[in-house]
């Protein structure tokens, strides 16, 4: 009797299947190298056009080697998994799925992408609606190695002639081992999930879903799907998918490249402003105040706020007359700067220093200023002494009265004061260029706090916010929240980027430009004629890669794409929507939330910034119609199956969703495993070596990783509680507080003290129902509290 080459025991029915199926994976394998071998060539072919010589030469070989590499990229990542799926169809076609679209050298389909429409049945058939799909059969690969194989009947009528292996591919999956990093699910895409994936491109598709029900993953391929079907649309200007936190983004980072789609950019709420990060997150007293939208006029009267060490006078000397502007008139011209330099704060120095020559203009007449005469040899050097002693209240030098002279001309007048040290000096100083963390770090003052909320804040909250914001912007290091990124985008908002010449002219030609200082940006400026013959000669493309990098200081300007994603989008305040809102103004969005799970106190407050951030152009309709602004098609969809949690564990997830939002219906869970959750009650003051024993546990009964979910730090929990939990664990185990475990999953989770989770803040019971549906397998749950006993048991 033959044996397996899989296995090494005696061949069965399903290892005959698997050896044709690997035949078949064999010649999809070798189409590909010689794919591959085809993208080299048209590399090196690109590079051979460049020899010619000429501009043209150059462009035609940007692009050639770019589209070239594109494809050779595309065929790299589909090495591993390339074919998972298989249809076989009433008319007897059979169809291979995979990863991406393989043809003959004839144009021959041999394998076809999972995108195409062609391959919707392997998604979308069922029993029910067989869609002249008979069997449906799942491939699974180790490297180029066909290991297993499971088939679903969707047409028993229809299948004499087909042998059916194994129990269900679904359901099969679900038990695998986790890695510590989300894996696609494209071999195991369901009906309703399709549904969302392909929804159509033209507006908002919002997904809700309970916990483990595959929002995320839906909404991932998604952004595969779309970059497949509209490339046009969506690659120029790009998409970009935001979640919760770093933890969850380095879990999903593998799966747009696993799809074949590299060019998605991927980011959390704390790292969308180029130049910071976010690294603790708030307590949520403080995140409530922070996120709230009464920051916006509060943040706009810190911006127009006298700057810290601003001068409170300026004073310049004009033909022997001192001319001086006050506190009270300074301010006033800040105020009627910023009402018109809204947005443009940063580069609106010229029409700063135009205000002032303005202001001083008036006061140099209403004193009187007259006009000089020529001045003989030294006399330019006795008026700047006379008005220095005028200035003091002292006499002339030479004693005697002058006669007044005429009015001076106001050209003159301004050229002189100009050319004054003072004057730029005092320029740079009054209205220095500043950058969003200078303005949010002045808020560490309570005076300066204050007056920013006006009405806006209490008291109380304002002076709670400047002491958070002294502590932690005070260092040399600033710990930035979640909450401060979105501030810092507001003010940058308002700010705008600094000033940037387009040419340098020459010093002499530029009345901006004293001892060699533009006053204006602060830049040296060299009296340099001489350019380059020949500029760097760049092709669109690279053009268009240099834009669309927001790591680098390549532009100034925040991107905006044409398609954004938001996940945990429950969880959003007011400012972090405003802040996604300016990246998307033209965009198409997915939002996948679950309202159950949220953590953020003012639902309705958080809903209306979601629809203005997400909201469709105004209406074209020209005079003062009471029309709404038209909105963009929505499409909206509903996740209903728990593919995450056993029924076992679904079960504790449910009794806590019940506390937190009675009445709420959960996601049913399709699989039992018959291993029930521990709920254990351990004394006072010992949760964290009993989690240490939990973790050592359960390291022998799971194979994948464990999540120690710990609170939020506080008073009973701090920052070195979690190091000491985590202090020689092996890698597969993390520790983390709640908040960062949102979007993760593990094979095990232990939970700890769930009474100080429920008790941290008034949403503590959704963000603990969101703790205790992590887990895969197996969850412990330790708690000090006899009633958590009972409620969880």
């Amino acid at each position: 009797m033959s044996s397996s080459p899989v296995t090494g025991r005696p061949a069965t029915v399903k290892d005959a299947e698997i050896a044709a199926e690997q035949r078949r994976v064999d010649s999809a394998y070798a189409r590909l190298a010689e794919m591959r071998a085809e993208a080299q060539e048209m590399i090196k072919e690109g590079y051979r056009q460049a020899l010619a010589g000429t501009k043209g030469s150059l462009v035609d070989r940007d692009a050639m080697v770019h589209q070239a590499a594109l494809r050779a990229r595309a065929l790299d990542v589909a090495d591993d998994g390339l074919v998972f799926g298989r249809l076989d169809l009433t008319t007897g076609e059979t169809r291979y799925i995979g990863r991406i679209g393989v043809r003959t050298r004839e144009h021959e389909s041999m394998v076809i992408d999972w995108r195409a429409p062609a391959a919707e049945p392997f998604y979308r058939a069922t029993p029910e609606d067989p869609r002249g799909v008979v069997r449906r059969r799942v491939l699974h690969t180790r490297g180029h190695t066909v290991v297993d194989l499971e088939d679903d009947l969707l047409d028993p009528s229809a299948a004499d002639s087909l042998t059916i292996v194994g129990d269900g591919a679904f359901l099969a999956s679900l038990a695998r081992t986790r890695e510590g990093a989300m894996r696609d699910i494209v071999a195991t895409i369901q009906r309703e999930q399709d549904e969302v994936i392909r929804a159509p491109a033209d507006g908002t598709v919002l997904v809700r879903g309970a916990p483990g029900t595959g929002k995320t993953a839906v909404a991932l391929h998604r952004v595969a799907y779309l970059l497949f079907r509209h490339r046009r649309r969506f690659g120029s200007r790009g998409v970009l998918v935001v979640g919760p936190n770093r933890r969850f983004t380095a879990y999903i980072e593998r799966v747009l490249p696993s799809l074949g789609e590299g060019s998605a950019v991927l980011r959390s709420l704390g790292d969308l402003v180029p130049g910071v990060s976010a690294t603790v997150h708030d307590p949520p007293d403080l995140a409530r105040l922070k996120g709230s939208g009464a920051m916006v006029p509060i943040l706009k009267r810190a911006v127009a706020d006298h700057p810290p060490g601003a001068p409170d006078e300026l004073r310049v000397v004009h033909a022997g007359v001192v001319v001086r502007l006050d506190r009270r008139r300074l301010d006033r011209i800040r105020q009627q700067l910023h009402r018109r330099s809204a947005g443009s704060v940063n580069a609106a120095r010229r029409r700063v220093a135009e205000a002032l020559l303005h202001a001083l203009w008036e006061r140099y007449v209403e004193g009187g200023g007259t006009e000089p005469e020529p001045a003989a040899p030294g006399q330019g050097e006795l008026a700047l002494w006379e008005g220095i002693l005028a200035e003091s209240g002292l006499g002339a030098l030479d004693g005697q009265q002058h006669a007044p002279k005429a009015r001076t001309g106001r050209e003159a007048f301004e050229a002189n004061v100009r050319e004054q040290r003072a004057f730029a000096d005092f320029l740079a100083a009054w209205w220095p260029i500043r950058t969003p963390l200078d303005v949010l770090r002045s808020l560490g003052d309570q005076a300066r706090m204050r007056r920013a909320a006006g009405r806006d804040l209490a008291r109380p909250d304002a002076d709670r916010l400047a002491a958070a914001w002294a502590e932690a912007l005070g260092g040399e290091r600033p710990v930035l929240g979640y909450q401060d990124i979105a501030l810092l985008d507001e003010i940058d908002a308002l700010l705008g980027p600094p000033p940037r010449p387009s040419r340098r002219p020459p010093a002499e030609e530029d009345p901006y430009v004293v001892d060699g200082i533009n006053i204006l940006t602060g830049e040296a400026v060299a009296d340099e004629d001489w350019e380059p013959e020949l500029r760097e000669v760049t092709s669109s493309i690279e053009r268009l890669e240099r834009a669309r990098r927001v790591d680098d200081e390549v532009t100034d300007t925040r991107p905006e794409y044409a398609h954004i994603v938001v996940d945990e989008a429950q969880d959003l305040s007011p400012m972090q929507w405003r802040m996604l809102g300016r990246r998307g103004r033209q965009a198409t969005w997915t939002i996948v939330e679950d309202p159950a799970q949220s953590a953020w106190e003012d639902l309705d407050e958080a809903r209306a910034a979601m629809e203005a951030a997400i909201g469709g152009p105004p209406s074209r309709r020209r005079g003062r119609s009471k029309r709404p602004p038209e909105r963009r098609p929505r499409y909206e969809y509903e996740l209903t199956t728990n593919y995450r949690n056993t029924t076992e564990i679904a079960a504790v997830s449910a009794r806590v969703l019940e506390l937190a939002l009675p009445g709420a219906r959960p996601a049913r869970a399709v699989r039992g495993s018959g291993v029930h959750p521990v709920i254990r009650l351990v004394p006072e003051g010992t949760v964290r070596g009993a989690a240490r024993e939990a973790v050592q546990t359960l390291l022998t009964q799971v194979e994948g990783t464990i999540g120690v979910i710990v609170p939020l730090p506080d008073g009973d929990w701090s920052a070195r509680d979690h190091a000491t939990l985590a202090a020689g664990l092996p890698e597969r185990v993390q520790v983390l507080d709640v908040l960062d475990a949102k979007g993760l999953e593990f094979d095990a989770a232990v939970i700890c003290a769930p009474e100080v989770v429920a008790a941290q803040s008034p949403r503590g019971l959704r963000v603990l129902y969101v703790a205790v549906s992590r887990a895969t397998q197996r969850l412990t749950v330790l708690t000090t509290d006899p009633t958590w006993e009972r409620l969880l048991s």
